[in-house]
């Protein structure tokens, strides 16, 4: 183990820190059937644009078509459809979290709404929206407060104690700050309504086994290093990183078990019946 561990380890953290939270890893079960909504009425417009040469102008003419989404949690519009163009509109239905996703062909396509352009659709509740949000971020700063402080003490005590048997030790203490970051925001922004995408699941999985190779590294270690110097204060951090691994893991595995199961809500209702 080297000083050189150094950098990419800080950069990793300032990444993973700057991706605001989580909020979008973490997607609830309305926005993600609402996205899903608009983008199959998307390849049903192109299907039918193939076959008749114009857009949709309802969806009473896609009726033929194999569409279906919950008319109770989706509120999908199509706002203007001619011969060769077409924007819609899908939200949920009682938002939670001011995401509005459209398609418009004079804009290039798919996206979803920035914020001047979601408080058109997201009236009463945006500002109770926003200030939920608000105190998301501040718990999100909070955590990525004390993972700095995490990190630098980390490499404070690498530079003075320079212990060569013990280097599977630093390895593992700056690993674990890795899933450490996700199981915070796992605290803070998972709630009955999230879905597990699967995306999700593959950024949960990672971080798990980051977090158990954290603590066999760190187990290791605890009976390599020699019993000289310093030796208590190195196999006392050890410790602490076995208590951050199985931190990092019994909520990582917790949220898994608690939201992996598939929503009540999630029924698909054709629309118009």
């Amino acid at each position: 183990m080297t000083l050189s561990f150094k950098r990419p380890v800080l950069w990793l953290i300032i990444i993973i820190l700057s991706a605001g939270g989580c909020t979008r890893i973490f997607e609830t079960d309305q926005d993600w059937q609402a996205r899903k909504a608009l983008q199959d009425f998307m390849a049903i417009q192109e299907q039918f644009h193939k076959e008749n040469n114009r857009y949709a102008k309802n969806l009473l003419e896609i009726d033929k078509y194999p569409f279906k989404y919950h008319t109770g949690i989706v509120y999908l519009e199509i706002q203007k459809a001619g011969k060769n163009h077409w924007r819609a509109i899908a939200l949920a239905a009682e938002s939670t979290t001011a995401r509005v996703f459209a398609y418009d062909t004079d804009q290039g396509g798919y996206y979803e709404m920035e914020e001047e352009e979601v408080a058109q659709y997201v009236l009463g509740a945006l500002n109770h929206i926003r200030q939920q949000q608000s105190e998301q971020s501040r718990v999100d700063m909070f955590s990525g407060i004390m993972l700095f402080t995490l990190l630098v003490f980390g490499l404070r005590m690498l530079k003075r104690y320079k212990e060569p048997r013990a280097g599977g030790m630093w390895s593992a203490y700056f690993l674990s700050l890795l899933p450490l970051s996700l199981a915070m925001a796992a605290l803070n922004h998972m709630n009955r309504d999230t879905r597990l995408s699967t995306e999700c699941l593959a950024v949960m999985g990672t971080a798990f086994a980051v977090s158990l190779l954290s603590a066999v590294m760190a187990g290791w270690s605890l009976f390599r290093i020699p019993a000289r110097g310093d030796h208590h204060i190195l196999k006392s951090l050890a410790a602490c990183t076995l208590i951050i691994c199985l931190f990092n893991g019994f909520i990582l595995a917790k949220t898994y078990h608690t939201y992996s199961q598939p929503k009540g809500n999630t029924l698909h209702f054709k629309e118009g019946r």
